[in-house]
Order: C-alpha cells, then structure tokens, then sequence
C-alpha cells in the first residue's frame, strides 16, 4: 500500500465501507438518477443512474477529496465511525 502524503493510498476497506454505510441516498429528476452524498464530509457527493452507480461513484469522490484535502495542506479529514483516513507511521 503506497501513501501519498499521510493519507493510506487506497483508502483501506474499513473507512470506505464506513463511509458508504453512512451514505445518504436522493432520487433526481432532471437529469434521472440518484445523488449520494455523506453527511459531515463537506463536498464528497456523487451522482449515477441508480443507487448502485451513485454509491460506487461516491467511494472514488471519497478517494480523490481525502486526496486533494491532505495536498492542499488541510487537517480537518475527519474519521468515519472512529476510523481516520491518515496513516500513523
């Protein structure tokens, strides 16, 4: 498993399954499709066909914001069910 800055690179299965478990599901109209997003992660949503499309989207959201927080110097990644996004060495 390689690391990019401190963040475990890929997200191990714990936290995405947390996050995917703590996913919020909304059907649209316009376009058709459901949006997922996860309460207390401010920008990590995504959008797909169905639920199944929109939760797989929302783990790689989920991937490339932890991502783009930890680049950007940014401490505030908050845990998912006690579970933190950094590595400890």
């Amino acid at each position: 498993m390689r690391l990019l800055g401190n963040l475990l690179w890929p997200i191990l299965p714990v936290p995405r399954r947390a996050a995917a478990k703590h996913a919020s599901l909304r059907e649209i109209d316009d376009p058709v499709g459901v949006v997922a997003t996860v309460a207390g992660l401010d920008g990590v949503w995504a959008q797909g066909a169905d639920a199944r499309a929109a939760r797989t989207e929302l783990l790689e959201v989920l991937i490339d914001w932890a991502a783009l927080k930890i680049e950007h110097g940014d401490d505030d990644v908050p845990s998912i069910d006690g579970v933190s996004l950094y590595a400890t060495r």
